[in-house]
């Protein structure tokens, strides 16, 4: 089955630095990558690259920043105060939540560092300003459910490898 919009496809990938050969990632360790082709919930870049090919594929494709996770942007970093996290069951260095923006938008952030009532928050991608190197494994390609579809990510109930 040729990986095409609508088609949910798992991939096997570790993610270099491409500057100094540090390993970012490594889904052996976090497990499989699953998304819907064709419905933005990747890297286009990447997309682009599998548009049509199969279970078994494998590549290495090298990204920019700007084809990858964007230029890193210090007005993403911001100081917040601990008594906004009330709603929060534990607060930790490296937790990462989603913030409602002053524009009605949502950004996700990780908190970097904790200092008495003030908590350091990062919006970037961890990705963001590196040049990227992706080993990437296509490990399986399906036809998305009408549900998967009218959600917009993959659903693993039922999933078989």
């Amino acid at each position: 089955m040729k990986i095409e919009e609508g088609k949910v496809v798992t991939l096997e990938f570790k993610v270099y630095d491409k500057n100094n050969g540090e390993l970012l990632e490594d889904t052996q360790d976090v497990g499989p990558f699953f998304y819907i082709h064709g419905f933005g919930n990747f890297v286009p870049a990447i997309e682009e690259a599998l548009e049509g090919k199969e279970k078994g594929y494998t590549t290495t494709i090298e990204l920019t920043p700007e084809e990858g996770y964007g230029e890193y942007d210090e007005d993403l970093i911001v100081d917040m105060e601990k008594s906004e996290f009330v709603e929060f069951d534990d607060i930790y260095e490296g937790l990462d939540f989603i913030a409602d923006m002053d524009d009605g938008s949502e950004q996700s952030f990780i908190i970097t560092k904790i200092e008495d009532e003030i908590i350091t928050a990062d919006g970037n991608h961890p990705f963001a300003g590196k040049d990227l190197r992706f080993e990437v494994t296509v490990s399986d390609v399906r036809d998305a459910t009408e549900e998967e579809i009218e959600h917009g990510h993959p659903h693993f109930h039922g999933f078989e490898d």
